[in-house]
């Protein structure tokens, strides 16, 4: 008896089991049958204007800086410039005693005193004077040190206007000449870019790497910049009109090969392309789609040539 009823029991559920399999809706075996599928999202391939974007390097540099030094032989004395410490144009800023100074001083108090102003006044400390507005760079003597003719004492530099100077590629220098303003951008260095304008071109071309030394002039009124920061320099270029063009996240690049993925009905045919102008959110595509096919622009790199897919937005 308890045999016979297992059994009843065994069929009864199976029969439920088949019921239950038999009845699953189409919506269901459709979402059964994606559920493994890659979801991407896809973009067209449109045609529009594109213009290149020329970007170089820069560094900032001082455009107007002395190097002081003594006109004579002598000790220096009175000098007491760090670097860092601001100047003015005409300040005396330390003295050059000559030799024969230091020979009447030691000797001065040995002489009768209605002599000792004439003598004074025929051999004097030779001031020394700061010839430009600034702050000091570099010092390399000090108060008590002795100094020949022509030896750099100290460099000073005016930081209120400074130059940007970057080498700019032979090829681009038709383009440069046409240019109203120039973007700069500091690397390192937190300050919202600006727009400068191009001061001058160098008469010379470095043959080493076939480029111009191009100059900005950057007013620095707060001295808020410093020679050596680094700038990136950058200006419109080319104009092509009516190009291919793709968003930025579809091109993929392997070793330098260049590819997209194209959306064929529910599947991706991958494709060799050639990149143009190349920018942030966009790159212009010469050859390799066409108008309005759909590329992928989300998860690309995840794909392989013929994969079924499951689109998002399409």
């Amino acid at each position: 008896m308890t045999k016979f009823n297992l059994n009843q029991i065994l069929l009864l559920l199976a029969a439920m089991l088949f019921t239950h399999s038999c009845g699953t809706s189409p919506a269901e075996e459709k979402t059964s049958s994606t559920s493994h599928l890659l979801t991407v999202a896809t973009a067209p391939v449109v045609r529009a204007s594109m213009v290149d974007t020329v970007r170089i390097f820069g560094t900032v540099h001082l455009r107007n800086q002395a190097q002081v030094g003594s006109q004579f032989d002598g000790r220096l004395d009175d000098f007491s410039l760090l670097p860092g410490d601001h100047v003015r144009k005409g300040q005396q800023i330390g003295t050059i005693i000559p030799p024969a100074r230091e020979a009447l001083l030691r000797t001065l108090q040995n002489m009768p005193a209605h002599v000792r102003p004439d003598l004074e006044k025929q051999i004097r400390a030779i001031p020394l004077i700061s010839p430009i507005d600034g702050i000091v760079l570099e010092v390399m003597h000090h108060t008590g040190d002795v100094v020949q003719q022509g030896e750099q004492i100290v460099q000073i530099g005016d930081l209120h206007e400074l130059d940007i100077r970057g080498d700019l590629p032979v090829q681009y220098l038709p383009i440069i000449r046409q240019t109203d303003q120039i973007t700069a951008s500091f690397v390192d260095y937190p300050h919202p870019s600006m727009n400068l304008s191009l001061q001058a071109i160098s008469g010379q071309i470095n043959e080493s790497n076939q480029t111009a030394m191009i100059r900005l002039k950057l007013e620095n009124p707060a001295e808020t910049f410093r020679p050596g920061m680094l700038v990136r320099l950058a200006f419109a270029g080319s104009r092509h009109d009516s190009t291919l063009i793709i968003p930025r996240p579809a091109l993929l690049e392997e070793e330098g090969v260049y590819s997209v993925f194209v959306l064929k009905d529910i599947h991706v045919e991958r494709r060799q392309v050639e990149p143009g102008f190349l920018q942030d959110d966009r790159v212009e595509i010469l050859s390799g789609v066409a108008a309005d096919e759909l590329v992928i622009t989300e998860r690309a790199y995840s794909l392989d040539d013929g994969m079924e897919v499951v689109v998002r937005n399409k």
